[in-house]
């Protein structure tokens, strides 16, 4: 089209010219660059997105607490996780770990990675859980399809689950502390699951991320934010939400924007790079938004004013979203070791923050 904009003759002159300079090879490939670039920028946003997500995994058998693991490519950092989740307090319960390993872009999985999740499954450290069992993807699922689909909860059942990453640390408290507030909170309709988080919880409004903290009186305060550093979804919410996820992934113009907050532009900055798969976390929190839902989450720290309440630590190991080297101190000496009564007196009114709070 853009060639049969140009008479003949001009054209006879403009070829002449590119032969005779010998560089109509370099003009064609310049043409062929420029034109590359313009179809890039016509795909819809969202086509950096995996193409099968796969379905959420249902369990059969009914425990009290299922922990999952997810793990890729780092067999030591597993390690350290799968030895805290040894030390945790089950109350008695019936607790189930499902480890879940995801496959690399070729196809192949570590199998280092496998032979520690294999350690721990047969091992003497597991003997007081229901069972451990190890799971390897079948495709490469990102850590998108890692979070969202290795936990179906069922109807009708009052399972408890926590995902975690394998750089996330439990404190042996941390099932007493998410037993307490599920009861408490799990009838709340706005209680869309539960962190163990206690680090780096901060404001997330456009121009003002900074520090959050709930009021010193109270154990606990509500936040819209999802806190990841092991999250325990609400069962019925977490239901709607796979639904719902599923529904928008398949739809390549469907963008999860919350404007006017710090999190909208990590986003569209992973939208240039090609990486939303990566960044999980904001459909969840656009789904919160939207439907006015909140998390909970320990303010133990402000209210005991100590620093070792954490109900898990992370290790912030290299890997997806860390380049540099983990933590170099020891973060278990912030875990919560000694329980207390007072940790889950909570208020009658619990304080909310929302997205655009500052």
């Amino acid at each position: 089209m853009v060639i049969s904009a140009i008479d003949n003759k001009h054209f006879k002159l403009l070829y002449g010219f590119m032969r005779s300079c010998q560089c109509h090879r370099i003009v064609l490939l310049v043409v062929a660059l420029l034109l590359m670039v313009v179809i890039i920028n016509l795909l819809p946003v969202g086509s950096d997105r995996p193409l099968h997500m796969g379905k959420p995994e249902r369990y059969d058998d009914e425990v009290d607490f299922r922990i999952i693991v997810l793990a890729y490519n780092r067999p030591k950092s597993l390690q350290k996780c799968l030895e805290h989740l040894a030390e945790l307090d089950t109350l008695g319960d019936r607790v189930a770990v499902e480890i879940w390993i995801d496959r690399s872009r070729d196809g192949t999985f570590d199998t280092r990675t496998w032979d520690v999740a294999e350690d721990f499954r047969i091992g003497e450290r597991s003997s007081g859980l229901a069972h451990v069992r190890v799971h390897v993807q079948r495709n490469h699922s990102y850590i998108i399809g890692q979070w969202v689909n290795t936990w179906r909860p069922h109807e009708n059942r009052r399972e408890l689950a926590v995902i975690l990453e394998d750089d996330v640390d439990l404190s042996p408290c941390a099932y007493k502390w998410l037993k307490a507030v599920n009861g408490r909170f799990g009838s709340w309709p706005e209680v869309a699951g539960y962190t163990l988080q206690s680090e780096n919880v901060n404001y997330v409004r456009e121009n003002y991320y900074t520090p959050l903290t709930g009021p010193q009186t109270d154990p606990v305060f509500l936040y819209q934010l999802i806190g990841t550093w092991g999250f325990s979804p609400h069962p019925e919410h977490w239901r709607r939400f796979q639904d719902w996820f599923h529904l928008v992934w398949d739809d390549p113009n469907f963008r999860p924007y919350v404007p006017g907050t710090e999190l909208n532009v990590w986003y569209r900055n992973y939208e240039r790079r090609g990486l939303t798969y990566s960044m999980w976390e904001m459909f969840f929190v656009y789904y919160c938004h939207i439907n006015d839902l909140y998390i909970v989450y320990s303010n133990l720290r402000a209210y005991t004013g100590r620093g070792d309440v954490f109900l898990d630590v992370h290790r912030q190991e290299p890997g997806l979203h860390a380049t540099s080297r983990s933590r170099n101190e020891d973060t278990s000496s912030f875990l919560m070791k000694t329980w207390n009564p007072d940790y889950v007196k909570f208020p009658d009114t619990v304080t909310k923050y929302t997205l655009l709070d500052k």
